[in-house]
């Protein structure tokens, strides 16, 4: 069976694994995941015959993720690098000003294009179980997170394994419903990380300026489960609108972890679908 996706290269020469589907004449749509995690997660989004009638469906791992190249110099993890990734993906498939739906932490991304490449380079901004940069987490996390993260970063091999489980199981609203299949296979992205890169990536700086700068005119669809153990919606709603965010259309679902995307895939695309069609033909 051939491979799924592609390897394009970034600026700096680190190999950046892609993976188109869909309709190529219609509106673009680029998944990034979150941390730690693969693009491979978003099966029920390049599967569903809707979105790939009327989307144009692009995803790719960010560096130190995934099938991704994973340097392991702290420069390496730069905002700009960040920034070139997506450039790079742009150029391959021919994307003209595609909307960006990051998952968690994935969604910071944005921030660094619009920092490298500006305000044009992209349409809107889909959050999925995130926040839109870097050093608002601390504002919006759930206390859940903040007390498992040294367990993340503590590459204590003998407690590896219940630890990547951990993660994963955190990301869903009900983990003893999650497919083993589907369960191990996040577990096997987690833990095909090297642990390094962990401690480079996760406390990355960022610069939000270029972000806040079109923060009352660029669309933001903010997609949050009430069970999200990484993000509480309710503060993040909160923040972005004492923050001035003008243009964002907010959904808190039941039933619904960190990974809106899989706890809630038939509301997450009919309302990314519609979304979108919203914002292009405005």
């Amino acid at each position: 069976m051939p491979s799924l996706g592609k390897f394009v290269q970034s600026k700096d020469g680190t190999r950046i694994w892609t993976h188109a589907a869909g309709n190529p004449a219609k509106p673009a749509v680029v998944f990034i995941p979150g941390f730690s995690c693969t693009a491979l997660a978003f099966e029920k989004q390049f599967d569903d015959p809707k979105l790939l009638e009327s989307l144009y469906l692009v995803r790719y791992d960010p560096r130190g993720q995934g099938q991704s190249g994973q340097p392991l110099k702290a420069e390496d993890y730069h905002t700009e690098r960040y920034a070139d990734d997506f450039k790079a993906v742009l150029d391959e498939y021919k994307l003209r000003k595609p909307f960006v739906c990051g998952w968690s932490i994935g969604a910071i991304i944005p921030a660094d294009i619009l920092s490298y490449h500006g305000p044009d380079a992209i349409s809107g901004v889909i959050i999925a179980g995130g926040f839109p940069w870097r050093s608002m987490h601390g504002e919006v996390a759930n206390p859940w997170i903040v007390e498992f993260i040294p367990r993340l970063l503590a590459n204590d091999l003998e407690q590896w394994g219940e630890t990547a489980k951990a993660f994963v199981e955190s990301c869903v609203a009900y983990p003893d419903d999650m497919p083993q299949l589907t369960k191990y296979a996040w577990m096997g992205g987690v833990s095909g990380q090297h642990p390094q890169v962990r401690l480079l990536a996760l406390p990355r700086g960022q610069d939000e300026s270029a972000l806040l700068s079109v923060k009352e005119t660029l669309p933001f669809l903010v997609l949050h489960g009430t069970m999200d153990k990484h993000v509480l919606g309710d503060k993040l709603e909160k923040f972005m609108h004492d923050q001035g965010f003008k243009n964002v259309e907010f959904h808190m679902w039941d039933h619904c972890g960190h990974a809106p995307f899989f706890d809630r895939p038939e509301e997450f695309n009919k309302t990314t679908l519609e979304w979108v069609d919203k914002i292009t033909k405005a």
